[in-house]
């Protein structure tokens, strides 16, 4: 069936494009919903008197969307879950968590407007869109962790490693310490030794000669 669009759909048109979709989609969701009229004459003739003020409507939609994508890019989303040793959660996080993290942020949004391929399983840091307009889409970063403030597995273990070579290092300059400490007093006494022997050999020289 042909349909005009009272606004933008992404992979079919602009606003007062004429296109042809499926007889179901038309009927079920897009008349319903208000994002377009059937292609009759009528209609186009109410379109053409209405087009002015749908694309200022489309316009303010825009701006109050772009408003939003700024708060929405500024938020630092993290969410909390239970997860197995190697990482992988018990059960996952959905558009709906999604939507309520955001939304306890002050901004309302719903699920369907996360663009998210599946659900997540796994700790990590995530990348995906919220499309808030057909015409404004925001990207967004979601970190899943165990715990607030918790270190990831990788950064524990190089702490942990920077922490053993400390120790180590540690260890060596204590033991090259002493070893310098004991190799100075042994050339010390040595010295000292060589320096008592040589006096001893010249006291009876010189007792000799007077």
């Amino acid at each position: 069936m042909e349909i005009i669009l009272l606004q933008k759909i992404n992979k079919l048109g602009n606003i007062g494009d004429t296109v042809k979709v499926k007889p179901g989609f038309g009927r079920n969701f897009l008349i319903p919903s208000g994002k377009a009229l059937r292609a009759t004459k009528e209609n186009k003739e109410v379109f053409e008197t209405t087009k002015a003020k749908l694309l200022e409507k489309n316009k303010d939609e825009v701006e109050k969307a772009e408003k939003i994508r700024a708060k929405v890019e500024a938020l630092n989303l993290i969410i909390v879950r239970s997860a197995s040793d190697t990482g992988i959660l018990y059960g996952s996080v959905t558009t709906r968590d999604i939507a309520n993290l955001i939304g306890e942020n002050g901004i309302t949004l719903s699920r369907r407007q996360i663009a998210l391929e599946k659900p997540i399983k796994e700790l990590g840091l995530f990348d995906m869109s919220v499309i808030l307009h057909p015409e404004v889409e925001s990207k967004i970063k979601l970190k899943v962790v165990r715990s607030l403030g918790e270190n990831t597995p990788d950064i524990e273990d190089k702490m942990d490693a920077n922490n053993g070579s400390d120790e180590i290092n540690a260890e060596l300059n204590e033991s090259l310490l002493e070893d310098g400490v004991s190799l100075k007093t042994e050339e010390l006494i040595s010295e000292e030794v060589e320096e008592e022997t040589s006096s001893e050999n010249k006291l009876p020289e010189q007792g000799g000669k007077e």
